[in-house]
Order: C-alpha cells, then sequence, then structure tokens
C-alpha cells in the first residue's frame, strides 16, 4: 500500500526537489499549485520507488497520478495500478510532457502487456508474454487535451506590448494611464486583507451577471468559489509558498492584484489576476506591470495556465499571443474491450488514434457503451451515450454509432439505438439526440422515432462531439416522455 499523506507546507523542499529536476514549465509543477488546490482535487502525495508520485482525484470517478524522477517504471507501475484498482477506478497518469509520454510508451512496448482476463502484468520473461493477448503502447490511450495547455508568452513581449498585434492591448493600457492616478507595488502580507475583499466582490459581479441580476447578490446567497478557497489557502502560507505578487492601485484604492510562483529560473507561473473591471484597462495595466516586474527578477517567460476549454477565456489569453502552447499528455490504462471499441472506431470511421484516445480519456465512460459481440465475444458493433445539456433539459446523445462492415445488415446497429433510448428513457432524460454522419442514414433513423428536427448543438467547449463544422451540427431528435 502506498504510504500517500496531504500535502504540508513542510513538504515544500522535498517536493521542490523533483519539480526542479524535471524543470518543464508546466503549471501544474509548481507546489504553490499542489498545496492550494489540494481542497478540490483531494490531492496527497508520496515517495515510491525513488520518484515523486502526487496523487489527484479529478471528479467523475477519474484519479489521476502526476509522477516525477521515474526511472524504474517496472516497480513503480504495478503499484500504482494496483493503488486505482482498490479504489474501483482506471489508472491514468496526468501533466505528461511529450518527451516523458513517448518514453512511457516506448516501455510499455516492450515491458508491459494484458492478460486475456484483462489483469496487467509487467513483462520479464518469454512466458509471461506468451500469455499476453495485448502488448505495449496500445494497452494505452495517450493524448494532449487542448483545453489543459499551457499558455507560455514572452516576458519582454508582455512588457513592451509592441507591433500591430498588440495594438489593441496597448490601447486599453494607454487608456488607463491617461484616466487614472496610479501605483504599483509588490504585494505585501499587509494587502492580502483588501486583495480577498476586491476578489470577493469580483466573485460577486460575476455571480450576479451569470444570473442576468443587475445588483451583487445579497451577502447570505454567496458561497465560496473553488478558486476562492485556494486564493486564501495561498494567502494563509503566503511567505512559505515563496509567492510574488503585485498590487495596482487608483488614487490609493485597490484596483487589481495577481501573484504566482517560479517553474524554473526563467520561467514564471501566474496563479492568479484579478481586477475591477470598472477601472478601464485594468486588466492589461496589471499584466504589463506584472511583466516588468518579472523581467527585473530575471525571468523571460511567463506561463499563465489552462483556458480549460472556455470559449471566453481561450479568447482572452489568445488576445495576448502566446510563444508556445506547453502541452500536458495524459496516458489512461485501456481495458481489452476499451482496446476493441477504439480499434473498430478506426475501421468504421478511419479517425486518428489521437482523437479517438481524447474521446476514451476525457469523455468515455464504460456503462455508457452499448455494444454487440460476435460469437468469440469481441466487439463488432456500438454506440456511446453522452449526456449533455440542451433547451430540452438532461439529453442523451448518440455518438460513434459503428458496425464492423462484415456484421451490417443484420440489425445490429437498431437494435443498440433502441436499447440507447430506452436506457436515456429510464434516466429521466427528456430527450435523445444523434447527427447523421451523412444525409443517407436519415431515413434509417426516422425509422427508429427520430425527427429530423435540425436541432443545432453548441460543442465550442470542450470534446467536439459534432461533425467538425459547427454549421452541420444539426441534430435528429426523438423526445421522451
Amino acid at each position: 500500500m502506498i504510504p500517500f499523506r496531504k500535502v504540508l507546507t513542510t513538504d515544500k523542499p522535498t517536493i521542490d526537489a523533483y519539480l526542479a529536476e524535471a524543470g518543464i514549465p508546466i503549471c501544474d509543477y509548481t507546489f504553490a499549485n499542489i498545496y492550494c488546490w489540494q481542497h478540490q482535487y483531494g490531492t496527497v502525495w508520496a515517495e515510491v520507488c525513488g520518484s515523486l508520485v502526487v496523487r489527484f482525484d479529478i471528479g467523475h470517478g477519474e484519479r489521476g497520478y502526476m509522477v516525477l524522477g521515474c526511472s524504474d517504471f517496472g516497480r513503480l507501475l504495478p503499484a500504482l495500478m494496483e493503488d486505482a484498482r482498490t479504489a474501483g477506478l482506471p489508472f491514468r497518469m496526468v501533466a505528461m510532457c511529450r518527451r516523458c509520454a513517448e518514453s512511457f510508451a516506448a516501455w510499455a512496448d516492450a515491458h508491459y502487456g494484458l492478460r486475456a482476463d484483462g489483469s496487467p502484468v509487467v513483462l520479464n520473461a518469454e512466458t509471461e508474454a506468451a500469455a499476453c493477448v495485448r502488448r505495449g503502447s496500445e494497452c494505452f490511450a495517450i493524448c494532449d487535451n487542448r483545453d489543459y495547455q499551457d499558455y507560455i508568452y514572452s516576458v519582454e513581449e508582455l512588457c513592451n506590448l509592441t507591433g500591430r498585434k498588440y495594438q489593441p492591448k496597448r490601447n486599453h493600457v494607454n487608456r488607463f494611464e491617461a484616466l487614472y492616478d496610479y501605483t504599483f507595488d509588490e504585494l505585501r502580507p499587509q494587502d492580502i486583507d483588501e486583495c480577498l475583499r476586491l476578489e470577493r466582490s469580483w466573485q460577486q459581479r460575476k455571480e450576479a451577471a451569470e444570473a442576468g441580476d443587475t445588483e451583487h447578490r445579497a451577502e447570505h446567497e454567496y458561497e465560496m468559489s473553488e478558486e476562492q478557497r485556494a486564493i486564501r489557502r495561498a494567502f494563509g502560507a503566503y511567505d512559505a509558498l515563496a509567492l510574488y505578487g503585485g498590487v495596482l492601485r487608483v488614487d490609493g484604492r485597490m484596483a487589481a492584484f495577481t501573484y504566482g510562483s517560479q517553474i524554473t529560473p526563467e520561467v514564471f507561473c501566474t496563479h492568479i489576476e484579478k481586477a475591477d473591471s470598472s477601472y478601464e484597462g485594468a486588466f492589461p495595466m496589471i499584466n504589463r506591470c506584472f511583466a516588468r516586474a518579472l523581467a527585473a527578477k530575471g525571468y523571460t517567460r511567463v506561463n499563465r495556465e489552462e483556458d480549460m476549454g472556455l470559449a471566453g477565456l481561450r479568447r482572452s489569453k489568445l488576445s495576448y499571443h502566446p510563444a508556445a502552447m506547453q502541452e500536458k499528455m495524459t496516458l489512461r490504462a485501456l481495458t481489452p474491450r476499451e482496446i476493441e471499441c477504439r480499434e473498430l472506431w478506426q475501421r468504421v470511421f478511419g479517425d486518428d488514434r489521437s482523437f479517438i484516445d481524447l474521446f476514451l480519456t476525457e469523455v468515455y465512460r464504460p456503462e455508457n457503451m452499448l455494444v454487440r459481440c460476435d460469437g468469440a465475444g469481441h466487439i463488432v458493433s456500438m454506440l456511446h451515450i453522452v449526456e449533455i445539456e440542451t433547451s430540452l433539459g438532461r439529453t442523451g446523445y448518440l455518438y460513434a454509432i459503428a458496425t464492423d462492415e462484415a456484421h451490417r445488415g443484420r440489425g445490429l446497429a437498431s437494435a443498440l439505438v433502441r436499447e440507447a433510448v430506452d436506457t436515456v428513457r429510464r434516466r429521466g432524460m427528456a430527450a435523445a439526440m444523434l447527427i447523421p454522419s451523412h444525409e443517407g442514414l436519415k431515413a434509417f433513423y426516422a425509422r427508429l422515432g427520430f425527427e429530423d428536427s435540425r436541432f443545432p448543438l453548441d460543442f465550442s467547449e470542450g470534446f467536439d462531439l459534432g461533425t467538425g463544422d459547427a454549421s452541420h451540427d444539426l441534430a435528429m431528435v426523438r423526445r421522451l416522455e
């Protein structure tokens, strides 16, 4: 059993040593993020087989392991997989750079396999290899989710905002300087209470706007967000976490604050940036001021973390023109059934493995895959149910409906669609929807009770479950009573 334990500020020297040795500019590779967000992700850590392992509960019944400093996967991997298996969860490693993911895949090709019952085995002898029905990296889904890539910026560019591409930012900064008498100073412990008041006010305005309300929420209606909890943990251990930040004031009143921590001697990570938007240009202004402060400390690049697939946040981060995007690979162990799903998908649709692996990692749920098998027990027809929210309410979206060419014409897909509709109805959803892959299939689905409603679906955030062209993401609908 792995001796995982909570993350304490006193653990910083030990964990920092592993992070520094890795030297990879990923925002997850900062002690401050590991410590401050542990309340949300149930974060714990341990040293195992000479490696640092940080374990996260990432929601939807999934658990992720961040591994640093590993030189012996033959000993480490079984221990981690057993930890996941004991919890009844699939095993996945998260926040891997591409080089590390490729190194693991090469190791797996030589040393990893699955027995017929789906149990994993680390290969040490030819007899073990012969007992495997699956070998190597094909036993894993390996993907990079764009939603979680970190934005890396040039500190020099953020300081100077030169060139046509930065003209809008310069306009905001110039407007701020023309309107306000301002100061920018390093964030000090005595500023923390004022920072918390500003963040609380920002959160209230945000939630009121989302509710379509022009007034701030009443104090008793307000609930602390997960981000606020992280901010409070950061401020509660500001010096111990070696955080560095800045405060922008107008006429002595706080207009914005920001803070972060070092990833490498060249790369700083900005964890939080908050501003009172009633001050025109406050966000661009504190961004530039802080960039200049970082430049004075010798940093050349700044990591401003990910956009989490949120369209508005993505537009905002792209507007600062990142110099690079830092990949963060995820690796998820697959069962033989899931491997067969991927193989059938590739045969029928011809999609890249990376796309299918992303689905299997971020969207797929075992209980939502319906299949039909041949006499040998191999999957020959499948579909996936994905729960989405539409104007009709909770909706079961039927996705990746596929039948192997050699088994078509036997009613397998029809049976699966009927089973899916029954499942969606039993779960209390308002409707079932699907997007036919071509016009010729509409008559087929009409016979199964789906109306050609041309219902528009929006996949602009998260995994794109549509056609790849938003204008064609028009679903057939079967309403359920």
